[in-house]
């Protein structure tokens, strides 16, 4: 591993919004404001795994500053991208306290190298002369991606088992199915059984970057968008049937408006790429929270009483499932 950029303070990509900044809870405490930055300072490296497998890390830069052991969470980039396109994002989950490791693959539908960046985390962990040498969580990780990359975050939790203890997707596309009788409910032998799947570089054939939420079995966190390229490739009917199908409690999150911008699906990349990811950092941060660090705060913003996500005029359409039950409509 070697260092590539120099520390930078606190997440000084990640945008400060105002919408998180919730009122006092029971007791008088106040929700913390999880799209701002993070308390740590965040330096991003070079991993190059075992198997030759190339990724970016972005981590706290002094581990010794947390009280805790760093979560590990994976990264899947969008189809051509690179990690040098999502920095506010991933700089922002660094700077609340996760190591995040980011394949530098422009292809990641398969979810292998999803995979095996988390695991040569996990190895790093136990190397005396690494970076990581015991500073890391490394019994689970979150797999997360865009687009191709959330299939392959998908992939990566069916492959992972309980290892991946979470699922995190931006605009997963479409895999051919939908709600029954919809326009998005394509039959076995049509032309396009498979969605948007397609063989690349990183998968042989369209079957292996196929994605399954159905399969999954893990907590997940689903976001997507009403812009209009989402309205084609990960349209906000299909991302429900998505999580109808997951077999574990779950989120849609459906975003309007980011940073005063349509949402839509190049929205999570950065602000240089034509993005506005800032709406999204709040709770992707707090999935995480809750999920990685068992944060009852984080966790109530989903699954509480009356929860921020589905107050949220931003957010409208959203749904929360607390059970692992699956609905019948849409296989």
């Amino acid at each position: 591993m070697r260092r590539r950029l120099t520390v930078r303070g606190g997440a000084c990509a990640a945008l400060v919004v105002a919408s998180m900044l919730a009122a006092p809870r029971a007791g008088g405490a106040a929700t913390p404001d999880y799209a701002g930055p993070g308390p740590y300072a965040v330096v991003t490296a070079s991993l190059v795994g075992p198997g030759g497998a190339a990724f970016d890390v972005f981590r706290p830069s002094s581990y010794r500053a947390l009280s805790f052991r760093s979560p590990i969470v994976t990264w899947g980039n969008g189809t051509g991208a690179n990690p040098d396109d999502y920095t506010t994002l991933l700089d922002h989950l660094a700077s609340w306290g996760f190591t995040v490791v980011a394949s530098t693959l422009p292809d990641t539908g398969s979810g292998r190298d999803i995979l095996a960046g988390a695991r040569d985390l996990v190895a790093a962990d136990h190397r005396s002369r690494s970076p990581f040498f015991r500073h890391l969580a490394n019994d689970e990780a979150a797999a997360m991606g865009h687009s191709q990359g959330a299939t392959g975050a998908v992939r990566a939790g069916e492959l992972g088992g309980s290892f991946v203890s979470t699922v995190v997707t931006f605009s997963l596309p479409w895999n051919g199915e939908g709600p029954i009788g919809s326009t998005w409910d394509r039959s076995p032998g049509s032309a396009q059984a498979l969605g948007w799947s397609g063989a690349n570089p990183d998968c042989a054939t369209a079957r292996d970057c196929w994605p399954d939420p159905g399969a999954l079995r893990q907590p997940t966190l689903l976001l997507s968008t009403r812009g209009p390229i989402d309205a084609v490739i990960a349209n906000p009917a299909v991302e429900r049937c998505y999580f109808e199908e997951v077999r574990a409690p779950a989120v849609l999150g459906i975003v309007r408006m980011s940073e005063g911008r349509v949402a839509d699906h190049v929205s999570i990349e950065d602000r240089a790429k034509g993005g506005n990811p800032g709406g999204f950092l709040g709770f992707t941060t707090a999935w995480l929270l809750a999920r990685l660090r068992h944060d009852a705060p984080a966790e109530s913003l989903f699954f509480g009483p009356h929860p921020a996500l589905l107050q949220s005029t931003t957010w409208s359409g959203s749904e929360v499932k607390r059970t692992s039950s699956v609905a019948t409509g849409c296989r």
